[in-house]
């Protein structure tokens, strides 16, 4: 269950960061001119003060800390291709709070993660057919925007996935292509998300989706190798028949992870967090899931290129592929769509 809750959790920024328009990226790893595309990028009030204080970012810091992580990346023997544009490698600098070298073994771990496991991770192109009908038909996810504190907040309607349809693989696929289109902004990577999941309609199939072992892999790179901040998530009226398994998934998360993850009976008790205006009509509040689902279509056609340009970066997988356990996915069809 915690796989889906990750899922979405970053489609939050959509409400409340503006759309940066950038020219085509390149993977070259040892460009002749790095891409500065931070610049010109504004951020509040808030969130400057919170990149100095929790991640103790200054302008001379980061400029320096990519110029160290840049020349990393060019003398890399492993690394083949790989983005080297600033909101790339910010991503990883601000999710490790500006300790260069965790920042670099994430990276290393992203890249290898992608190659290993290239059903979930490959082709994340918002025009395929399964991922087009979960973000405009499903809408399981709605973006609800900045809560007080300057975090992105997510909505996750586990009801709203019809398993007998859409299988692990589709929901892996989408939850990426959503991390990977939110990934670039400052917002995100500044203040980290909150989701808040209810559970109220979820059935069996919801909770064994899953293969197990995607679910721990999943965990560790979450963990690992994927540069988030997830500051909390809000389990809402979980069911009987899925508390077993949602233990187990929490036996796999990191410590700090499982601090953050808290269970509710009711959405009364998630007031106590977020603001209920931020929350859809249905729920009492003031969003519009049709703006919310419109505005993620936007998004998503505008980082299509970009998107695709991921499967581009390379890594010698030899020396990392210990790390993880990988299943077997010859019965799988791996390409647009997946049936």
């Amino acid at each position: 269950m915690l796989f889906l809750v990750f899922s979405f959790l970053l489609a939050a920024i959509v409400m409340a960061s503006a759309t940066i328009h950038i020219k085509q990226l390149s993977v070259d790893k040892c460009p002749s001119q790095y891409e500065a595309n931070d610049l010109g990028v504004t951020l509040s009030e808030m969130h400057r003060a919170i990149a100095l204080q929790e991640l103790d970012e200054t302008e001379v810091r980061r400029e320096e800390s990519l110029r160290l992580f840049r020349e990393w990346i060019a003398t890399h023997p492993h690394i083949r291709r790989c983005r080297t544009d600033a909101l790339f490698l910010l991503r990883f600098l601000r999710a490790r709070a500006y300790n260069l070298q965790a920042a670099q073994t994430t990276l290393e771990r992203y890249l290898t993660m992608r190659q290993l496991f290239r059903i979930w991770y490959e082709n994340l192109d918002p025009t395929d057919r399964y991922m087009r009908e979960l973000v405009e038909n499903v809408q399981g996810c709605l973006p609800l925007g900045l809560d007080a504190s300057g975090r992105m907040v997510a909505l996750v309607k586990v009801r709203s996935y019809d398993v007998t349809r859409f299988n692990c693989y589709h929901l892996g696929r989408l939850q990426h292509m959503l991390f990977e289109a939110f990934f670039d902004d400052v917002a995100v990577q500044i203040a980290g998300g909150v989701a808040i999941v209810d559970c109220e309609g979820a059935t069996m199939g919801h909770f064994v989706c899953f293969k197990l072992s995607d679910i721990r892999n999943f965990m560790d790179c979450l963990a690992h190798a994927l540069p988030l901040r997830v500051k909390e998530v809000h389990i809402v009226r979980l069911p009987r028949i899925g508390q077993a398994l949602g233990n187990l998934v929490l036996s796999f998360a990191a410590e700090e992870l499982r601090k953050r993850i808290f269970f509710h009976a009711s959405m009364d008790e998630v007031l106590k967090y977020v603001d209920r205006d931020l929350l859809p009509i249905e729920y009492g509040g003031k969003t519009c899931p049709e703006e919310i689902t419109n505005s993620l279509k936007q998004r998503l056609s505008n980082k299509r290129d970009t998107l695709l340009l991921l499967d581009r970066m390379e890594i010698d997988v030899e020396p990392y592929a210990h790390l993880w356990r990988q299943t077997d996915e010859s019965d799988v069809e791996f390409g647009m769509e997946i049936d």
